[in-house]
């Protein structure tokens, strides 16, 4: 995983039904919270994967976004973001919720928010 991933965009699928719903996966008994690197890679996996079908990209400029997105993801029970995933893939980045809550804390504030 690029040292810059913390401090990019980054992209994430929501329902535009349920305020606060994001996608997340359950595998080896951890649940993940999905986000790309790339609106493209994101809307990719959203016609691909049936239970995504209908969520909207959204992207997450600042880091107050991502925060409220781990706090988020962290009440729908993920532990862990998992970066970039495609369907099929064998392999995608992962990082525990706490460390991305870390890395992105403290930063300034991206008029973009």
């Amino acid at each position: 995983m690029a040292t810059d991933f913390f401090e990019a965009v980054w992209y994430v699928l929501t329902d535009p039904e349920r305020a606060g719903e994001h996608l997340t996966l359950t595998a080896a008994e951890v649940k993940y919270a999905l986000v790309w690197t790339s609106s493209k890679a994101a809307l990719d996996f959203s016609r691909e994967v049936s239970a995504a079908r209908g969520m909207k990209v959204e992207p997450l400029h600042s880091w107050t976004l991502k925060d409220a997105f781990l706090t988020a993801s962290e009440k729908l029970g993920a532990t862990h973001l998992l970066i970039d995933y495609r369907p099929g893939s064998l392999q995608a980045a992962a990082a525990p919720i706490t460390l991305a809550r870390e890395r992105i804390q403290h930063k300034p504030q991206n008029p973009r928010a």
